[in-house]
């Protein structure tokens, strides 16, 4: 029975022919041949290799071979497939995931991106904020600077010349002091081309700030402390047409003017253009105000 399910196991593999004319006949005992296999020329070999070399060893052999390398070659497909079949499987689902992480770390730079370039926009804007408070700033400063006579200044303006006479006394009766300038003369001047609107006012090269002072000791002005003589030239920047007006009424500078035509005093404007002030190059000693709060 189990030499029939071999053979026709065989038979499917296309490797039963090799057994021959080996059966099995039904109800004989198993060792019973259907035909005995002609005599050949093994018959004068040694029995025990006479018996290595029968038809039927041989081909028991080799289908044993054949069945064995057939098994096998099934067994490492089934192990292979079994193997494959899982990664290809997950090769979507890891490829997925994949994509998942990527699409969203995309996202998040994106948002970065975004928020960044507001941050920027922001800070241009404050820069830029920033930098016209600078400006206004820096303007404020050049002209507080230039009203507080600390760095130099040109413009339109006037030059005022104040000068002794050149008359000698008529009489001995008349004093020498009618026929000099005095320093409260140049304090009037400078006074009115202030209210006339000036920026700045310098006398024979000092510059007027809120601490000069104008003084005489014995025959000598003193401006800023520093000895000067006639003649004296009072430059002031601004408007030429108002310092001319000021200076014109009748009301202003009434000792000045009598002694013009009496004495021949010198007073006139020489110049009317552009004219430049020096900076005030002394110390500014603060002795009651305190910066503000």
């Amino acid at each position: 029975m189990k030499l029939g399910l071999l053979q026709r196991y065989l038979s499917g593999l296309g490797i039963a022919s090799m057994f021959g004319g080996v059966t099995q006949t039904a109800g004989a005992p198993a060792a019973t041949l259907s035909a005995a296999a002609p005599p050949d020329a093994t018959w004068r070999l040694p029995p025990r290799v006479r018996e290595l070399v029968q038809p039927t060893r041989v081909r028991g052999t080799i289908a044993a071979i054949l069945i064995g390398t057939l098994t096998g070659m099934f067994l490492i497909a089934e192990w292979q497939s079994t193997i494959d079949v899982p990664t290809t499987a997950s090769r979507p689902t890891v490829t997925g995931e994949t994509i998942d992480r990527l699409e969203s770390e995309q996202a998040q730079l994106k948002q970065q991106i975004t928020d960044l370039r507001s941050k920027n926009a922001a800070d241009q804007q404050a820069a830029s904020k920033s930098q016209q408070a600078q400006t206004v700033f820096n303007t404020e400063i050049a002209d507080q600077r230039a009203i507080a006579g600390t760095v130099p200044l040109q413009g339109d303006g006037v030059d005022l010349l104040l000068d002794d006479s050149a008359s000698h006394p008529l009489l001995p009766s008349d004093p020498v002091d009618n026929y000099i300038v005095h320093e409260y003369q140049i304090r009037d001047a400078a006074n009115v081309l202030w209210e006339a609107g000036a920026v700045g006012i310098s006398v024979n090269g000092e510059r007027f700030v809120n601490s000069t002072s104008v003084y005489c000791v014995g025959s000598t002005i003193l401006i800023n402390d520093t000895r000067t003589s006639p003649p004296y030239h009072i430059l002031a920047v601004g408007d030429p047409a108002r310092f001319r007006a000021a200076l014109d009424d009748g009301n202003a500078l009434r000792d000045i003017k009598s002694r013009v035509d009496r004495y021949g005093l010198i007073f006139q404007v020489v110049q009317s253009g552009s004219v430049s002030l020096p900076a005030f190059d002394g110390g500014i000693a603060m002795k009651h105000a305190v910066s503000a709060p």
